[in-house]
């Protein structure tokens, strides 16, 4: 394959995307991912503070909040094969499934 060939190609791979669009997508879903964190960091305290009254502490945001993490780790480690991002990736979504049962148990009992 010739140099003008593989250049041919990448340009018909790429057609339509735009890197500094790509880029300024990927930043959002960082900062939204922090923006989330710091949401369910404040909703975890307003439950700690009122579940001496309520009794109660919900973890459904939690399931939520590790269910994107998760799911953003195991997408960048699909896109860059970084074992770390897998091993963590795994971690959130069962840690998401965990707090759905939990979740679960307490709206059942």
């Amino acid at each position: 394959m010739t140099r003008d060939e593989i250049l041919e190609k990448s340009r018909k791979e790429n057609k339509g995307n735009d890197e500094r669009e790509a880029a300024a997508l990927a930043k959002a879903g960082q900062i939204a991912a922090f923006a989330g964190g710091m949401m369910c960091f404040v909703i975890l305290l307003l439950e700690g503070i009122l579940s001496q009254f309520t009794g109660r502490v919900v973890f459904a945001i939690w399931a939520v909040y590790m269910t994107i993490t998760g799911t953003t780790l195991l997408t960048k480690y699909f896109k860059l094969k970084k074992k770390h991002e897998l091993v963590f990736g795994l971690i959130e979504l069962l840690l998401a499934v965990w707090l759905l049962v939990m979740y679960i148990i307490d709206l059942v009992g």
